[in-house]
């Protein structure tokens, strides 16, 4: 059976997000658009922020630490 949590992210730009996840996914990725400036094209870039399952709170609902190091 695959359940599904609530989570809450801890630190970094998303801070205090809850999101629902399945599973306790070791690592979470959030993405933010970039402006992109004097292009033509369809250009999209993405700033990129990696929180980790924090692996102290086994027990209760799941925290997802930022990781400033990664990627």
């Amino acid at each position: 059976m695959t359940v599904q949590e609530s989570a809450t992210l801890v630190g970094g730009p998303a801070s205090g997000l809850r999101v629902t996840v399945t599973g306790r996914p070791r690592m979470l990725i959030v993405t933010y658009p970039c402006a992109v400036d004097g292009t033509d094209t369809a250009v999209r870039v993405d700033a990129m922020h990696v929180y980790r399952l924090d692996p102290h709170a086994p027990d209760g609902p799941p925290r997802y630490g930022y990781d400033p190091a990664s990627p």
